[in-house]
């Protein structure tokens, strides 16, 4: 039995007046399906297009379905001009009328191949951009999905006790966290900015102006980094170390950059 290639079924089928008959319709379908689409030999005669071989018999095994329907099925398409039928004394060759309704001469697919091959190849491009495209976004999704944002703010206040609280993950701080995860940083870096901060005694408070960081400025892009490369250690308590004798400074108690940290802004401490 045919099981390779194709057959052409037009939406006009569903006005065909043996369409609601189950049985009918299945048994045409299927002579579709297994007539010959090119001629060939069969013990000594040729089963030209569109001709096959049967028996009530065999296409009932065939169908799953008594003899008698299969009987009834056949005098229904014959009666209406679907199918005409060739009896003899051991089997029946059975002619589906307008076969090439149904089935493509070759050189007529062999015509439509190059033209179908190339609409294929024409969107194939596309269709890997189109993959790509949404990869690329479902990655992105996933990276943000897998994102702990309450295990960082459980990090900063486990870690940080001498700063301000974080009670809430704003959308803001969210975005702020995605980007740092987003260039490159994890979540180890947020565990060893917070241990550093809280290492720090300048980021405490401990300098000029009594300026404190806060978890917002933390995780700012360049604060981060900063911090994380050992700007603001304790290198043996530098407050005092900038003192002379008499208990007035000499100078600022940190670096020119940690000056401009304390600084207020506008007007207010940041």
């Amino acid at each position: 039995m045919l099981e390779s290639g194709f057959i052409r079924i037009y939406r006009s089928m569903l006005k065909w007046e043996w369409y609601d008959d189950t049985n009918t319709k299945a048994v045409f379908l299927h002579l579709i399906l297994t007539a010959n689409w090119e001629p060939k030999k069969w013990r000594g005669i040729t089963i030209e297009r569109g001709q096959r071989v049967y028996s009530s018999q065999k296409l009932a095994a065939e169908l799953h379905m008594s003899r008698q329907a299969v009987r009834t099925a056949i005098k229904h398409l014959i009666s209406t001009g679907e199918i005409t039928n060739h009896p003899t004394p051991e089997y029946s060759i059975i002619t589906v009328k307008n076969y090439d309704l149904y089935q493509q001469p070759t050189n007529d697919l062999t015509n439509e191949q190059p033209t179908a091959n190339q609409r294929l190849t024409n969107e194939q491009p596309q269709l890997k951009k189109d993959k790509e495209s949404n990869k690329d976004k479902n990655d992105k999704e996933d990276k943000r999905a897998t994102i702990s944002y309450s295990e960082i703010q459980n990090l900063y206040s486990t870690i940080c006790k001498s700063y301000p609280k974080c009670t809430k993950l704003s959308e803001s701080r969210k975005q702020t966290i995605h980007a740092r995860f987003a260039s490159g940083y994890k979540l180890e870096d947020f565990k060893r900015l917070f241990e550093m901060a809280e290492s720090s005694p300048f980021l405490k408070g401990k300098n000029n102006r009594n300026w404190q960081a806060n978890f917002d400025w933390l995780i700012k892009d360049a604060n981060m980094a900063k911090v994380l490369d050992g700007n603001y250690r304790d290198k043996g308590d530098d407050y005092n170390a900038g003192r002379t004798t008499n208990g007035k400074g000499n100078n600022e108690p940190h670096t020119r950059e940690r000056q401009e940290e304390s600084r207020p802004k506008y007007g207010h401490i940041v």
